[in-house]
């Protein structure tokens, strides 16, 4: 229910009250779980991006690496670009200066996921134990063909101009992410 009032409403016109209002729920028992509204918030955009996560297609199998980032880029960019999402990274920009945790929270979040799931990509088996250099590719990875276009989605660039682009942006990512890979093996 508060998911869907932040989204419809944004975050200025979202009350606590009025939360326990549509969730039918004593106020006590909301504000004894979420004491201010940026709590409340904070755990709705936490969830909204678990989820996102949550349903993304698994790394497929019998691929080239080249040709499982290219998969791995597409869905990351398809999920960034979900309406949902766009709009959580608009009001979450939006309240950045009143609530400066909760948007590098939910920057952090969002931008390890996607880490995390390059990292598949990549082919670690063990997250938490991958190699420093494979989660530093990773991470360039994300910030060269994912972050740009989630980026201009927020900033109310037509999604499916977007996603037309989003192959190229990959492409380009991984080529690029190649040659330094070249270049490095050669010094």
């Amino acid at each position: 229910m508060a998911t869907s009032l932040f989204l419809d409403r944004g975050f200025g016109r979202t009350t606590l009250d009025l939360v326990a209002q549509h969730a039918e729920v004593g106020k006590s028992s909301l504000y004894a779980r979420y004491p201010s509204k940026g709590d409340l918030f904070a755990a709705v955009v936490s969830l909204s991006i678990q989820t996102m996560f949550d349903h993304m297609a698994p790394v497929p199998e019998g691929l080239d690496l080249g040709q499982r980032l290219q998969a791995v880029g597409e869905a990351l960019i398809d999920g960034m670009l979900n309406p949902r999402c766009v709009a959580f990274m608009r009001i979450t920009a939006a309240e950045a200066d009143n609530f400066p945790d909760l948007a590098l929270m939910a920057y952090q979040v969002s931008f390890d996921g996607s880490v995390a799931y390059v990292l598949k990509g990549l082919g670690a088996a063990n997250l938490d134990a991958a190699d420093p250099a494979l989660i530093k590719l990773a991470q360039r990875f994300v910030e060269l063909a994912v972050q740009p276009l989630s980026f201009q989605a927020a900033f109310g660039i037509d999604p499916a101009q977007l996603r037309m682009r989003s192959l190229q942006c990959v492409h380009d990512a991984i080529e690029l992410l190649q040659e330094k890979i070249a270049m490095a093996n050669k010094g």
